[in-house]
């Protein structure tokens, strides 16, 4: 998780009065974050249960698998407080649109989450919606970027949202303390199998994925 912390940590002292750190509580800052992101997602198609953690370990039976992807180009659109309103389905809808008029739709989708909304104040966190892309020239709001080659977990989710979040706590605070991995200095990310949202809103399938490299 330390991307994830490191990113937060300097967005937080740009928003905050400056404390010593014994005055700091870490945990009931990440908590009141939490309530605050799940406020921002309230609606009928939500129905969040990571509050409660069940006591046997991986009730979920998520698995996580060591994989090796190469470097690759994408194609994104930055959204700026992704966790209110409909911010990021309109990104991908427009990024969809842009896609399909260069024969790109049908290539792989990403989601690039690169703050940590426990951490980071919501109104300051960012998240990129992607597409693979090799050949295309940058225009408006659509950029470039390279990622390097890189070695990944991955755990696959076909569910709700509140899978993806117990996925990604089980992936941080389960799996990865005795991997004998720790996060690369790259964003955790998701891989959607097929086209973003083809299922609407209650229900996802795609692939999270943690970069990593050996202790």
């Amino acid at each position: 998780m330390r991307v994830f912390i490191v990113v937060g940590f300097f967005a937080m002292l740009q928003t905050t009065v400056f404390r010593s750190p014994s005055a700091f509580d870490i945990r009931k800052w990440r908590d009141a974050n939490l309530s605050s992101l799940l406020q921002s997602m309230q609606g009928p198609e939500f129905s969040f249960h990571i509050d409660r953690t069940p006591e046997i370990q991986n009730p979920d039976r998520f698995q996580a698998i060591i994989r090796k992807i190469p470097a690759r180009t994408v194609a994104y659109i930055r959204v700026s407080n992704p966790y209110q309103g409909d911010a990021v389905a309109m990104a991908y809808d427009r990024l969809m649109k842009w896609a399909e008029l260069h024969s790109l739709a049908d290539g792989q989708w990403m989601g690039y989450q690169w703050d940590n909304p426990e951490i980071t104040p919501l109104e300051d966190c960012h998240y990129q919606v992607a597409v693979e892309a090799e050949q295309f020239i940058p225009e408006g709001e659509i950029g470039r970027f390279q990622f390097p080659p890189m070695t990944v977990a991955q755990v696959e989710i076909r569910g709700s949202l509140d899978l993806e979040l117990r996925a990604l706590q089980w992936l941080y605070g389960d799996w990865l303390p005795s991997s004998g991995y720790v996060p690369d200095d790259h964003p955790a990310f998701e891989a959607w199998i097929g086209r973003p949202f083809a299922h609407g809103n209650s229900h996802f399938e795609l692939h999270a994925l943690l970069p990593v490299k050996r202790n």
